[in-house]
């Protein structure tokens, strides 16, 4: 079974780490950046999901609860 953004519950944000930090999307901010079909396990290869500073691919994330994430 492959999970997708539309999978995500409302209270769920995704972690990608990169060499400067872990960013942060909630469900609403990958459906506006990827759509809500994207699949999570290839997220990482979405160019949108980059950092913008170190250019590192997210090969790795995790899915938290919105109210673990520090922003």
């Amino acid at each position: 079974m492959t999970f997708t953004v539309a999978d995500l519950a409302d209270d769920e944000a995704v972690l990608l780490p990169c060499a400067c930090g872990v960013r942060a999307f909630t469900k609403r901010e990958l459906a506006a950046l990827i759509g809500r079909d994207a699949r999570l396990h290839l997220i990482g290869l979405r160019r949108e999901l980059w950092c913008g500073e170190c250019g590192e691919v997210p090969f790795e994330g995790s899915v938290v609860r919105r109210d673990r994430v520090h922003r």
